[in-house]
């Protein structure tokens, strides 16, 4: 049975993070090359050593699976996921700590018309496959996979407060290279705010934001993405006004058109949140609400007014686990409070998105247990894919709300206790 905090064997010594003499193992091995290994598993699983500020130990690409579920470097197949769709061709991991995406939509604006397409009648001589890219939610769901928000341990419960949230996601997106830039140089999200620091913080966001003001020759608009929950989002007399959470003196605009397409796009989520808000603005508090994280592409019309250019909307669990449906609440909060360890496969482009289990115990022994879902809200084509999902799978847990108002019993934990794991662990490590 693996341990929850696992021990690495660095040269011949095995040890755990926590040993006074971790830091100067890892600069002995790093100097050397060496692959420390991860004993979660008898035979151990080779590791990758890192240096920032501190040394630290990081998964090798396409290992995650090899480790025991319980351990927390361990991420299923890529194909038990939407990760699996993209991984390779809108997503290459270049080293342990550098991914390169690449997008399905620029980071400009530019000046006068897309340029015409050849002769229709030229004689052809080559065909080229069509490259997989990545869309916006694409690109969230791997900064939240990344930065660990897809998984759950009881000792990260109270600890995921707004702080650590954008700590962990920023991290990601230093990792990430996307048109020769870091992700991180071109994302913003907002660090947490106060009143008593308004005026300083507003400065810092300006600083940040600055770069929208200096379009280069060729360029109309030069765009940055903004992340943060969804506070407002309401008609004015011309456009829509979008207020995020912990920016609230800087409000986003979307042209009208364009925001009666994002209520229709994500209508579920956009119902949900329009009715958690007017819940919220009524004085009703619910430790459990829902959140909708906003991520935008921005613009300047002119200095201090940002208008969207194109946005998606991810909802979440109040522990920040990213969501496919708003009943999956129902079990991701069951899981948190049973103290459950588990994970929620993300979608990131798939349209197979219900064939993937709609989230994964991790504390069930050897080998990870499968939850699903079938509810009598399901599409026709979704609910055949899962029953063609479930039929393949050898062991699991299937909850059929039609038939069921309560969810059957779980699978029993095999571990105890809360895991000697940090509070936030992120994908890589």
């Amino acid at each position: 049975m693996a341990d929850l905090d696992p021990e690495y064997l660095v040269g011949k010594t095995r040890l755990r993070p926590g040993d006074a003499c971790w830091q100067q193992a890892l600069e002995d091995a790093y100097a050397t090359d060496e692959k420390p290994r991860c004993l979660c598993r008898r035979e151990g699983v080779p590791m990758y050593i890192a240096k920032y500020q501190h040394f630290v130990v990081k998964r090798l690409p396409d290992t995650g699976h090899r480790h025991h579920p319980t351990c927390p470097s361990y991420e299923p197949p890529p194909n038990q996921s939407g990760l699996g769709e993209v991984l390779g061709d809108a997503i290459i991991e270049r080293a342990p700590d550098r991914v390169e995406v690449r997008l399905d939509f620029p980071l400009t604006r530019r000046l006068g018309r897309p340029v015409a397409p050849g002769d229709p009648t030229a004689v052809r001589t080559e065909v080229a496959a069509p490259r997989r890219r990545l869309g916006l939610r694409g690109l969230v769901h791997l900064l939240l996979q990344r930065a660990g928000f897809n998984r759950w341990y009881p000792r990260m419960h109270g600890k995921r407060s707004w702080y650590v949230v954008r700590k962990h996601l920023m991290a990601a997106a230093h990792e990430i290279e996307t048109k020769g830039a870091r992700l991180a140089d071109i994302l913003l999200i907002p660090e947490p705010f106060s009143l008593e620091d308004a005026t300083t913080i507003a400065k810092r966001r300006m600083r940040a934001m600055a770069v929208l003001l200096s379009p280069g020759e060729d360029v109309q608009f030069k765009l940055m993405l903004v992340m943060s929950e969804l506070k407002e989002f309401a008609a004015t007399d011309v456009d829509y006004r979008i207020v995020l959470r912990h920016m609230p003196d800087c409000p986003l605009y979307i042209e009208r058109n364009a925001g009666e397409r994002f209520k229709k796009v994500f209508e579920c989520e956009y119902e949900a949140w329009a009715h958690g808000r007017s819940a919220e603005q009524s004085g009703q508090t619910d430790p459990w609400r829902l959140r909708f994280l906003f991520c935008g592409l921005i613009y300047a019309k002119r200095e201090g007014v940002y208008f969207v250019d194109t946005a998606t909307l991810v909802m979440l669990s109040s522990t920040w686990i990213p969501l496919d449906h708003p009943y999956e609440q129902l079990l991701i909060d069951d899981l948190v409070r049973q103290e459950r360890r588990f994970l929620k496969p993300l979608r990131f482009e798939s349209k197979q998105g219900a064939t993937f289990p709609n989230a994964v115990l991790l504390d069930t022994g050897d080998a990870e247990t499968p939850l699903d879902i079938v509810t009598p809200f399901m599409i026709d084509r979704d609910r055949a894919l899962k029953q063609q999902a479930l039929a393949k799978r050898a062991a699991g847990w299937t909850w059929d709300m039609q038939t069921q108002q309560e969810p059957p019993p779980l699978p029993r934990a095999i571990h105890q206790g809360s895991p000697a794991v940090p509070a936030h662990t992120t994908a890589a490590t």
